[in-house]
C-alpha cells in the first residue's frame, strides 16, 4: 500500500509540473519588450487570471492602463500585441484563444 501512494505521488509531481506556467521564458522574453508593451506585461502579469482567455484578460487590464494615463491610446494595441507574444509563453499556449 505504501508503495502505491509513493508511485501515485510522484506521477503527480511529473504531471503537475507540466502544469506551471513558463515564468522564466516568459520573464525572459518580457525583457527585451519595448517599455510600453512591459507596462502592459507587468499589468498581466501582476494578476494573471489563468481561467479567463488571455484576449479579455488583456482588454481589460490596457483599458484600465489607458484610462489611468498609463499607457497612452496610440501605444495600447502595438504594445498589448508584443506583451501577448510574451503571456502566452507564461500560459504555455500558442492559440489566440488561450
Amino acid at each position: 500500500m505504501k508503495q502505491t501512494i509513493a508511485w501515485i505521488a510522484l506521477l503527480n509531481l511529473f504531471v503537475a509540473q507540466g502544469a506551471h506556467a513558463d515564468w522564466v521564458g516568459a520573464n525572459s522574453c518580457a525583457a527585451s519588450l519595448q517599455p510600453h508593451a512591459r507596462v502592459v506585461f507587468d499589468a498581466v502579469a501582476a494578476n494573471p487570471q489563468p481561467k479567463l482567455a488571455l484576449r479579455s484578460v488583456l482588454e481589460a487590464r490596457v483599458r484600465e492602463l489607458v484610462f489611468t494615463d498609463r499607457l497612452m491610446i496610440l501605444n495600447a494595441r502595438p504594445a498589448a500585441e508584443a506583451a501577448s507574444e510574451c503571456l502566452r509563453i507564461s500560459r504555455n499556449c500558442s492559440a489566440d484563444h488561450c
